[in-house]
């Protein structure tokens, strides 16, 4: 028999926010989608992400460990890795995305590689970029007074890459560049000489360790230190095409846009009339709506009309406390590809400061998911997928998709990989009185033989009001007892359907959230909540 006085609710699960209660945010806000990501077929349905493949383990490195650069270019995956064989400083690598092969470099001698540095704590990342044929790092822990102030990767034949260490000449960069980037075929430096304007050296067309006159600099008019460089299409409505633009990162206080080029007499510079910037020189990444970057409130994207947004999620749309509140800035690092945003950070605003990856859904109305274990400490988009060096893994180069496919496993470096399906804490009736839920499902896909779904009411201070298993009737195939191509191997899987939650006891609460958790898989799916529940008559119990 139907509950009298009830008040039906539908909650469907859009997207990821910060939010510390729903009732004025966008309908569906979550407070966690821990591995889960965007059905593809469905919207409001969520499913697991796929694990992260290991592509390469560097054990033939001797003992290395951390990888401080990554670059992917093509199909070759390029880097800076410490090493064993120059002990305390990085050396050059080359993986071959496609072949599944390293190529080694030659020229690494112990005299023209860069200092490790340091992989816990604030630090300058190396940046790399190409310009022709050679692939340019930029690394702290080179030493001028050696005469090494950058890195040459030849890749003229990328099969047989070769590895110089030098100084841009005749004219001499002041200082080891701390980024560079390539815009009008030419090696753009970022250097903050001890004396002298933070500036942007520029070197001759196709030649990135040439500077042949000692005008080809750019300066910006204090002594504030530079942080990046990144290249901008740029939408002009006088030619009613795309001019190409540099964006100079002057720390948080504010971007210049570079347009033009010397031989064509219209090198100019400009202001971007904003007073945010970045100093999380990895987070800075293209996107299909412009320059994505990390600012002190969260990430921002720089657009092609040259406007900045606000943070991608702020007042509870969805998420900018992980970014806001990092623990070390300069260590985020974010990529783009096929229409996700993907950013790893320390996030300090929960207990104990753990490291995450928050996606960003573009072609979702930017909403978010997460957050996702296996955080990146370098990432990099690969066709429609991403590279990545993972934080606290050292020495392995792993691929992971933003889609599942028809071999996506769910064992990640070899954890079995778990989810977390959690609302924000649920809408205010606004009746000011006491309710009562007994009535919920939830719309779930699952396989059968998988360990069962925990579901749990909490209330606002974490106190839990009831925990529910939910189990599917029959067992994971067993090897041997089935005939082969007959059976279903791993499990059969239940479609997407309300799965009715039987609480133990009548709910009484006033501040509610629900969460789900359960081993990842192929088959599950999550979507909609239903609940019925009673307003009751008397004001809500507050307890001291």
């Amino acid at each position: 028999m139907a509950l009298r006085r009830t008040v039906p609710l539908r909650y469907s699960p859009v997207g990821l926010s910060d939010s510390l209660d729903a009732t004025d945010d966008f309908p569906g806000a979550m407070a966690g989608l821990g591995n889960l990501i965007p059905d593809p077929s469905t919207k409001n349905i969520w499913q697991c992400r796929p694990a992260s493949l290991l592509l390469y383990s560097f054990a033939d490195f001797s003992t290395p460990t951390t990888i401080s650069a990554l670059r992917v270019i093509g199909t070759k995956a390029y880097g800076m890795i410490a090493s064993a064989l120059n002990p305390g400083y990085d050396e050059p690598f080359c993986y071959d995305l496609r072949a599944g092969s390293f190529i080694a470099f030659t020229g690494v001698t112990g005299a023209n590689v860069p200092a490790t540095q340091s992989s816990s704590g604030a630090w300058t990342p190396p940046i790399m970029d190409v310009i022709g044929t050679k692939l340019i790092v930029c690394h702290p822990g080179f030493n001028p007074s050696g005469g090494t102030y950058f890195g040459v990767m030849d890749i003229s034949n990328p099969a047989a890459p070769t590895w110089t260490a030098t100084n841009t000449s005749p004219t001499a960069l002041p200082s080891v560049p701390v980024a560079v980037a390539q815009f009008n075929d030419r090696a753009w430096f970022i250097c903050n000489p001890a004396t002298g304007n933070p500036a942007a050296y520029f070197s001759d067309a196709l030649a990135a360790t040439t500077i042949t006159a000692g005008t080809q600099i750019v300066t910006f008019g204090d002594n504030v230190p530079l942080t990046m460089a990144a290249g901008l299409g740029l939408n002009t409505q006088l030619t009613g095409g795309v001019v190409q633009s540099l964006i100079v990162f002057k720390g948080v206080t504010g971007m210049y846009q570079i347009t033009g080029d010397p031989t064509t007499n219209n090198l100019e510079r400009d202001s971007i009339a904003v007073a945010t910037g970045t100093l999380a020189p990895l987070s800075v990444c293209n996107t299909t709506n412009g320059l994505a970057f990390m600012a002190p409130d969260g990430f921002r994207v720089l657009g092609f009309d040259s406007n900045v947004s606000p943070p991608i999620g702020v007042a509870g749309s969805g998420v900018t406390l992980p970014f806001s509140y990092t623990s070390v800035p300069s260590r985020v690092c974010a990529a783009f590809n096929a229409g996700v945003l993907r950013a790893s950070t320390q996030n300090a605003y929960l207990a104990g400061a753990p490291s995450y990856e928050y996606w960003c859904h573009f072609d979702r109305e930017m909403r978010w998911s997460g957050p996702h274990n296996f955080p990146a400490s370098n990432i990099q988009p690969y066709l429609g997928s991403f590279i990545l060096a993972a934080k606290g893994v050292n020495a392995k180069l792993f691929q992971s998709d933003i889609a599942q496919t028809a071999t996506s496993g769910f064992v990640e470096n070899g954890v079995q990989m778990t989810y977390n399906f959690q609302t924000s804490m649920l809408p205010d009736p606004q009746q000011m009185a006491e309710m009562e839920l007994t009535e919920t499902t939830v719309n779930i896909g699952w396989v059968s033989g998988l360990p069962n779904i925990t579901v749990t009411a909490v209330d606002q201070d974490g106190g839990i009001y009831d925990t529910v298993t939910l189990s599917i009737p029959g067992g994971a195939t067993a090897w041997g007892g089935f005939t082969w191509g007959v059976g279903t191997w791993g499990g059969s899987a239940s479609a997407l359907a309300p799965r009715p939650i039987n609480w133990h006891i009548p709910i009484v609460f006033r501040r509610l959230f629900l969460q789900l958790m359960g081993n990842s898989a192929a088959n599950v799916r999550l979507g909609d909540i239903f609940m019925r529940y009673r307003i009751l008559k008397y004001l809500q119990q507050v307890t001291g």
